[in-house]
């Protein structure tokens, strides 16, 4: 199928095609299977973002809160703490686990090509609650212990700070009990 998208014609070749390089104006340009463009050419090369799952290439190089990146991860905002993008898991662990087993689980997570998954900070715990919507997947219920979230943050040898998704209440919370674990990168 061809399409004109602006000055280019788009054509549309499936998801099954496989590899594919293109000849076009002295230009070479291969696709491949895992997303990775190699592109040779004495031009300017212009990196575009991401389509989101609407097909449609996002309007600004900035993602919005919510979007779905390439590797798979959210874009949840901005972190308070490292004023730095942040990124989410697309959902939560599949378990609830204690404080202990939730920090160990997200400093060995390896997913979406990534290896420093850790628990979100307090601040970014109330970045994840109000963007909650957006980013999706939580657990609003409020029951305990899948609407409750551990963040990073322990109060003392007994106790951790947690957040319930379904008011924004924040506290502590007995490390030994289980919680819900949305880690961040």
């Amino acid at each position: 199928m061809t399409q004109q998208s602006g000055n280019a014609k788009e054509i549309s070749l499936g998801e099954d095609f496989g590899d594919v390089a293109v000849n076009v104006n002295g230009v070479r340009v291969e696709v491949r299977t895992d997303g990775s463009i190699l592109a040779y050419t004495n031009g300017n090369v212009k990196v575009c973002p991401v389509a989101n799952d609407d097909g449609k290439a996002a309007a600004s190089a900035e993602p919005n809160i919510g979007d779905k990146m390439p590797d798979g991860t959210v874009f949840a905002g901005i972190s308070p703490d490292t004023k730095k993008k942040m990124y989410a898991t697309p959902a939560d662990a599949s378990l609830t686990m204690t404080f202990n087993e939730a920090t160990e689980y997200a400093a060995k997570l390896d997913a979406h090509g990534h290896q420093d998954w850790r628990l979100p900070t307090k601040a970014e715990m109330n970045v994840l609650f109000n963007n909650r919507a957006a980013i999706g997947g939580f657990d609003i219920s409020g029951s305990n212990p899948a609407g409750w979230y551990w963040s990073a943050l322990p109060s003392n040898e007994w106790v951790a700070w947690g957040q319930r998704f379904s008011d924004g209440y924040q506290g502590g919370y007995g490390k030994d009990y289980p919680s819900a674990v949305r880690c961040v990168r």
